[in-house]
């Protein structure tokens, strides 16, 4: 009579995180990174800032020209994070985002400006963030937008924005729109 082993049942590994938790955090640790190297302080909002729409704000201390108005201020930042592939339009990806924080991105009446930071990821998951000795790579962009003006939506849910693909989240460009807004220009939503 053959030997049958006993199987061990299999173990799942409950993880700390849940995938979208992953997402928020990438997405953070994504402005962060460009904000630092171009010089800014970026810090996480509170549980009180996330229920008005701010996951995270940008500081900036510095004359970035001679036209500069401000030389200390505050950018408001609300992440997102998706695995789903961004539907190309050509010059601009489309995102449907939440009504809610829609209708806080376009409004005007904030001291401090605000903008969407929306970070595209791989479908797999094991694509997110790769690492060797040399570098830590994050796959694939973030972009950014001001919905500043935006007209109200007559949708429930959500709101389909549209992501200019020259507003990829880089150093330079960051720097180039903090150069802006440290000249009080109010940058308003173009679809």
């Amino acid at each position: 009579m053959p030997v049958q082993r006993r199987r061990s049942p299999k173990r799942v590994a409950a993880m700390l995180l849940s995938e979208n938790n992953i997402k928020a955090e990438l997405s953070y640790a994504y402005l962060h990174a460009i904000a630092s190297r171009a010089g800014l302080g970026c810090s996480i909002g509170g549980r009180h800032d996330d229920g008005i729409g701010v996951d995270a704000t940008l500081r900036a201390k510095e004359r970035f020209g001679p036209d500069s108005t401000k030389t200390q201020f505050t950018v408001d930042v609300q992440l997102k994070a998706t695995s789903s592939e961004p539907k190309d339009l050509g010059e601009k990806y489309s995102y449907s985002l939440p009504l809610k924080n829609y209708d806080e991105l376009r409004s005007v009446d904030c001291q401090a400006p605000q903008i969407l930071v929306v970070l595209f990821l791989p479908s797999d998951e094991s694509e997110w963030v790769n690492h060797s000795a040399e570098r830590l790579i994050c796959q694939r962009c973030a972009y950014w937008l001001s919905l500043r003006s935006a007209p109200e939506s007559e949708n429930e849910t959500a709101q389909t924005v549209y992501l200019p693909k020259n507003n990829a989240l880089s150093v330079d460009k960051l720097r180039d729109l903090m150069a802006r807004f440290s000249r009080m220009e109010a940058i308003n939503y173009e679809r």
